[in-house]
């Protein structure tokens, strides 16, 4: 540390860590029945308990459908798979071990990201050996599915309660997933909203746009649910089974060097792997689309409806059907709206400040200009 200056990158990393709140100042937490934990294992075990509650399913809306879609669900992935897929190659390998960032923790089977880089040509053929298997034999090997958890204090929340931590999933870097839309970004949902409402004030007309927050959108996808719109979709039935995998996996929450007890994760997508934003997509493309001209915006969680006219009174009674539409639809897929975080806005190229309302659930949504 003496000879460390100020001209040394490693300086400003030594100086932000002294810096950062660390995990280890943990003080005491208020359990879900409001007593306190003292040491660091009931520590652990209360996080864990508010992770697992968080990674579990909403209650069902249609119990029917839940019970059909689940027997679908058994009875699919219980038959041999009908076809084959391409087996892996050892330059898509050789490129994806590139492209990997040094940087990022490995899993609980400790292979960093800088171990695969060093792999010689013949590791990397055993490995491409090992994950054509893999797909073969429709297996993801459970050491892969094994999640280390963190938490990360959520700035501005009193640090003695349970929910005001952030989990950060570690998974085994072997066992992650890649994929996303290539170019596809969120600026670009952006730009089609602004270029929408800018296109409206050259005509003069106003529009509502509504911004909805999707509680806990990755962690509570419903897995059968899940499944059962990847099979709808046609995916190779290989790729289904193995896709599978997301619904039988555990984690231990690690405080400093303490780890809770292994607990389940009942729902959701593996957070920290690319491809779950892919499998989010997948779970929300059948969302229902507006029948009129209202507009819909999907970006991974983010979801946007927006309309524009001459008059408040032709754009309310369309938006506020094509909302308990929507709100009706994430039910049924047991997915829940967030009220309080949902933000409305009405965009008007007058300066004349107007409140309107409309109702999400129960709630009403003011809107302002």
């Amino acid at each position: 540390m003496v000879e460390i200056k100020p001209s040394h990158k490693a300086f400003w990393g030594l100086a932000k860590a002294l810096k950062t709140e660390k995990l280890s100042l943990l003080p005491l937490l208020r359990k879900f029945d409001n007593s306190l934990v003292f040491d660091d294992w009931e520590k652990a075990e209360c996080l864990a308990d508010s992770i697992e509650q968080q990674c579990s399913e909403n209650p069902a809306f249609d119990v029917e459908h839940v019970r059909r879609v689940e027997e679908e669900v058994r009875r699919r992935v219980s038959l041999p798979p009908k076809d084959d897929l391409d087996p892996i190659t050892q330059d898509e390998v050789s490129k994806h071990i590139k492209g990997l960032k040094i940087r990022k923790a490995p899993g609980v089977d400790s292979i960093s990201s800088k171990a695969l880089k060093c792999f010689s040509t013949l590791l990397v053929t055993l490995l491409v050996s090992i994950f054509n298997a893999c797909i073969k034999n429709c297996y993801f090997p459970a050491a892969w599915k094994e999640v280390v958890a963190i938490g990360i204090p959520k700035p501005g929340k009193p640090r003695d309660l349970h929910a005001s931590y952030r989990s950060i999933s570690i998974l085994s870097i072997l066992g992650k997933q890649f994929g996303f839309r290539p170019n596809h970004y969120c600026p670009q949902q952006a730009l089609r909203l602004v270029k929408y409402i800018s296109e409206g004030f050259k005509v003069k007309r106003k529009t509502v746009a509504i911004f909805f927050d999707i509680a806990k959108a990755f962690d509570k996808v419903w897995h059968a649910g899940l499944i059962h719109k990847l099979d709808q979709l046609e995916l190779p039935d290989r790729l289904v089974i193995i896709i599978q995998y997301i619904s039988n996996r555990h984690f231990t929450f690690r405080l400093d060097s303490t780890y809770s007890s292994i607990s389940s994760i009942r729902a959701g997508v593996p957070q920290g792997s690319t491809f779950s934003l892919l499998l989010y997509s997948a779970y929300v493309n059948d969302i229902p689309r507006p029948n009129t001209n209202v507009q819909l915006a999907l970006f991974a969680d983010d979801t946007a409806l927006f309309l524009k006219s001459n008059c408040l009174r032709n754009i309310l009674p369309l938006l506020q059907r094509t909302i308990d539409e929507l709100t009706q639809w994430l039910r049924f897929w047991r997915k829940e709206v967030n009220p309080e975080k949902t933000a409305s806005i009405y965009f008007d190229y007058s300066s004349r400040e107007s409140t309107i309302t409309v109702t999400l659930d129960t709630q009403h949504l003011r809107i302002l200009n």
